[in-house]
């Protein structure tokens, strides 16, 4: 059986989202370039796979090595429908004990409240249209609701009118639309935003910001604006860790605004240290006592 026929069935039983089959097919995909031919069930041994892993990490994508995230990802993803299969008896053999490849903290990176604001002013001077909607509107409320929210880019795009109330400035994400689909989140709206928004209120079960491009290409577009904006581009995931990490600096519960179980994760992937540290080491530090003299004098002997 091929491994793409066996993730048809594993969706539907698993009911995973739409991003995430896209998601394990990329890793199948993957897997089939290693092998050189579409993967199959009996392409699932332990030296096969962790080969294709080995590959895997030592490939380029753009001039830079593919990162360990995305390996991690891999791995993850061929053992779950692997083990989905076995259980099925879709295939056979035992299961590997491929080693766990190791997971870099990266220290979380995100705009700044300057970068932001001028994301959005430089996001009113788009020309054409986006969705059919005025590219300026567009870009300018998703950027801003963004913002207010720290919502992901994907639960926005798929927000729906009859969830935004303008009068009383809130907007809710349904559960099954945000990752986990386990439960609603609301939001308060600033009154300018909702002002904004109102220009282009429409039916009830009309998307809020209609994306009539490929799903990608959103990202390239966001890049084409930080140029422009003279802003350093970051995903739009950054602007999620942005809004979590001033409303910690603020005193607000950053976990909450962003609809996580586990304070862990917010504080380990989310806050950025730029915006949320105040203060550092050197403040707490005793100065070093290096005499009157500060000119420095080489060793002459050393020279």
């Amino acid at each position: 059986m091929k491994l793409t026929e066996a993730l048809s069935r594993y969706v539907v039983i698993q009911d995973l989202s739409a991003r995430s089959e896209v998601l394990y097919r990329h890793s199948i995909t993957k897997f089939g370039e290693f092998l050189g031919h579409e993967p199959t069930a009996d392409d699932l041994t332990s030296m096969r796979v962790a080969e294709f892993l080995r590959w895997r990490a030592t490939n380029m994508r753009a001039g830079k090595p593919i990162s360990p995230d995305s390996v991690s990802k891999d791995r993850s993803q061929i053992l779950a429908l692997w083990r989905w299969m076995r259980e099925e008896d879709l295939t056979v053999g035992k299961m590997p004990r491929l080693k766990r490849r190791p997971k870099i903290a990266r220290t979380p990176r995100a705009y700044t409240a300057t970068d932001i604001g001028r994301l959005i002013v430089r996001a009113r001077r788009r020309h054409g249209r986006t969705g059919g909607l005025p590219s300026a509107w567009w870009w300018s409320s998703i950027l801003y609701a963004q913002w207010c929210c720290g919502a992901r880019i994907g639960e926005l795009m798929q927000l729906r009118w009859r969830n935004v109330d303008l009068v009383a400035g809130r907007v809710l994400f349904a559960a099954d639309t945000r990752k986990g689909r386990r439960a609603d989140i609301s939001h308060a709206l600033p009154a300018d935003l909702c002002r904004q928004l109102e220009e282009h209120r429409r039916g009830p079960d009309d998307l809020v910001w209609p994306w009539d491009r490929r799903p990608t290409s959103i990202y390239p577009s966001l890049r084409v604006l930080c140029r422009t904006a003279g802003v350093a581009y970051l995903p739009f995931h950054a602007i999620r860790k942005s809004s979590a990490s001033y409303v910690h600096a603020g005193g607000g519960d950053a976990t909450a605004h962003l609809g996580h179980h586990s304070t862990e994760m917010t504080r380990t992937h989310y806050l950025a240290p730029a915006i949320t540290q105040t203060r550092s080491a050197l403040d707490f530090l005793p100065p070093l006592d290096l005499g009157e003299d500060a000119e420095f004098v080489p060793d002459e002997e050393a020279a």
